[in-house]
Parts: structure tokens; sequence; C-alpha cells
């Protein structure tokens, strides 16, 4: 019975979690050191599992006014951030691509921010500043990624 009732409370914590939209901050100039951007795309930090740093994302032009953006992956980094901005909200997501654990994991966001500099974004260019927090539901260890991006919306 009470492996019933643990499995019922794990359940019910499981279900609780949602997909947490942001609301998109515009701003006329974003301001901050984007130097990286002759480089690379993005310049952040994180904490997820398997991650080890990344400095490429990509944007691409959906339909009817969305935005796809997802990090890439390389041998040492195995996690994605991906945002889906649509309209005035911003969706971001991790996936893990796993090379310990076995199927692929996908980690909501519960709180966060993202700016976005709108004069850049109408000449379809992403200038964005970010912070977000996401649900882990295997231990108390904080998932984050905060960053600046800088990249053209193909």
């Amino acid at each position: 019975m009470q492996v019933l009732l643990s499995f019922i409370i794990s359940l019910l914590g499981l279900l609780s979690i949602k997909k947490e939209l942001i609301d998109i901050t515009w701003v006329e100039k974003l301001t901050g050191d984007y130097s990286f951007a002759k480089q690379r795309s993005i310049d952040c930090d994180a904490w997820c599992y398997e991650w080890a740093g990344a400095n490429t994302i990509i944007a691409t032009a959906g339909q009817k006014d969305t935005i796809h953006c997802y990090t890439l992956m390389n041998t040492a980094t195995h996690c994605s951030l991906h945002l889906t901005l649509t309209n005035n909200s911003c969706l971001p997501t991790i996936v893990l691509k796993s090379i310990r654990f076995q199927g692929d994991k996908t980690y909501q966001c519960k709180e966060g921010f993202i700016k976005i500099d709108r004069p850049l974004w109408k000449r379809k260019i992403l200038k964005a500043e970010f912070d977000f927090i996401f649900n882990n539901d295997e231990n108390e260890k904080k998932i984050f990624w905060k960053g600046k991006i800088y990249t053209k919306i193909k």
C-alpha cells in the first residue's frame, strides 16, 4: 500500500509540471557586451546534465510568426536549449540526449525572463538576453541556462 501511495504522489507531481510560457520583454536597444557575436552566436552559462558548454544557436522562421531556436550539441555537451518564440511569448525547454541513460529527456522551464531587441528583430536578427530555471524531477540540483544571443533568423 505504501508503494502504491508513493507512486501516486510521484505521478501527481509529474502531472503538475506544466510548460511555462515566458513573456518576452521587448526593448528598443538592448545594451551589454555582445562582442562574442564576431566568433559565435551565443554566450551562455548553464547547469544541466551532460553540459560542457555551447557556443552556437540556430534560429529559423517557422509558420505564422514563430521562430524556433536551438543550441548545437557536441562531443561533450549532450543537452540543447530550445526556444520557441511566438508573438509575445517564449517557450524554453532543454532536451537531453543522454549517453549515460536510456532515451531522451525534456526539462520544462519553471521561471525566468527573456529580453529581445525589437528593431533588430524586425531586421530578422535575434539579439537577446535570457535567464531560465528548469524543473528537475531527479533531485534538488538547480537546472539553469542564461546568457546572450546574437544571430540571424534564417
